[in-house]
């Protein structure tokens, strides 16, 4: 943990930070009775990534109330993204719905400023490993990552052939009612041959090497709902 401490103050003494939030409401109503549940997700990004360390050292020095807290130091090579920002390349992300239930359909809507290609991933907090992002868009059935208007995922030629489905996931404690999943929009100026699934951590690398001025990145949550027992 204090090693993944230090390589995120690293990149963010480069590059800086940027931080944004995301409230999601989820209201129910029996009768003259309404209950609401809200859900908050506060998205930190970095446009840099290490290169490379070396001179790392750990040591253990006490801290306030009797604690001991674990400080690691090393040498940092920060690559920063290219470019700026082109605030006239951009796309919207919209959800039919950002409360689901366990097996119900997700439909994406896209919006972009301009044609552009562009590739859904799926972030799942819940799944470790290099499966805790995977594609959703383009697969098999639906193969054309280029968008010049509106559209949505599954695409209108799409939905004949598949859904997108959440599953609330398993092994998660009896009393816990919904669980967070968020969706990474990868925009891009010119095709990039993605892979299907990464780890976070490869992803966010990932994410950091495109060139700012031609790439957008947009991130979206919603809930899943347990379904009946």
């Amino acid at each position: 943990y204090a090693e993944d401490r230090a390589r995120a103050d690293a990149v963010r003494q480069v590059t800086g930070e940027t931080v944004a939030a995301e409230d999601v409401q989820r209201c129910t109503e029996q009768g003259d009775e309404t209950q609401c549940a809200r859900n908050s997700a506060l998205w930190s990004s970095m446009q840099g990534y290490i290169r490379r360390t070396g001179d790392k050292s750990v040591r253990v020095r006490p801290a306030a109330a009797g604690h001991r807290e674990c400080v690691v130091d090393f040498a940092a090579d920060v690559a920063a993204a290219e470019g700026r920002p082109d605030p006239a390349f951009d796309v919207g992300v919209s959800l039919t719905q950002p409360v689901l239930r366990h097996g119900e359909c997700l439909v994406i809507g896209l919006s972009p400023s301009q044609p552009m290609y562009v590739q859904v991933f799926q972030w799942l907090p819940y799944q470790g490993g290099d499966q805790a992002v995977v594609r959703l868009f383009p697969n098999a059935y639906d193969s054309n990552s280029r968008i010049d208007g509106a559209t949505t995922i599954p695409t209108a030629a799409g939905t004949r052939r598949y859904d997108v489905r959440v599953a609330f996931p398993e092994g998660q404690p009896p009393g816990r009612r919904m669980v967070d999943e968020y969706l990474m929009v990868v925009a891009t100026r010119t095709p990039v041959p993605l892979r299907d699934s990464y780890s976070l951590d490869d992803f966010r690398r990932l994410i950091a090497e495109l060139p700012r001025a031609g790439s957008r990145v947009v991130r979206k949550g919603y809930n899943i709902v347990r379904g009946a027992p």
